[in-house]
């Protein structure tokens, strides 16, 4: 009888501390980096921005941007507007664009900054290809994205110049 009540009491234990997580499709190996990443919109905004640079789709790429959008490349602060036209001379020269391999893009979920307000960012980590006339680079390529309702508000790059500087001689 104690082993009947024991073994009851260990069972109704084990029930009561299990928790009541409801599985999510969107969210991926929670424990493997410490805190949880989603696979949001905003990655997916993220990628589709890569990828309409790689076709130098400026219209589709220039409506992912609000008109204040902040981008740093490479320590150089520039309006989007801006930013966008340094692309122009490549895209002239036949240089071309491609993201080699699968690139890492995290969503990172915050309580708002209190100077900006920020909440979401995007960081991605890329290989970038560079192309002209047969000849390819590659170029290691971070970026982070503040994100909010689907729009970019600020935009960091970081990457070495030297693949691009190389094909524009």
């Amino acid at each position: 009888m104690k082993k009947t009540i024991l073994i009851a009491i260990t069972a109704v234990s084990l029930f009561a501390c299990k928790s009541e997580t409801k599985e999510s499709t969107n969210i991926v190996n929670p424990d493997q980096y410490g805190y949880t990443i989603i696979k949001s919109a905003n990655i997916d905004i993220v990628k589709e921005i890569n990828v309409d640079l790689t076709n130098y789709d400026f219209v589709k790429l220039r409506s992912h941007y609000l008109d204040s959008t902040k981008v740093h490349d490479n320590l150089n602060i520039q309006q989007i507007d801006v930013n966008l036209a340094t692309f122009i001379p490549m895209k002239n020269a036949g240089i071309k664009f491609s993201i080699e391999g699968e690139p890492m893009l995290f969503e990172i979920i915050e309580k708002p900054d209190p100077k900006t307000g920020y909440t979401n960012y995007v960081d991605t980590y890329y290989i970038l290809g560079v192309t002209k006339n047969g000849k390819k680079n590659l170029s290691k390529l971070n970026q982070i994205f503040a994100m909010k309702d689907g729009k970019v508000l600020e935009e960091w790059d970081v990457y070495d110049t030297a693949p691009f500087t190389d094909l524009m001689k």
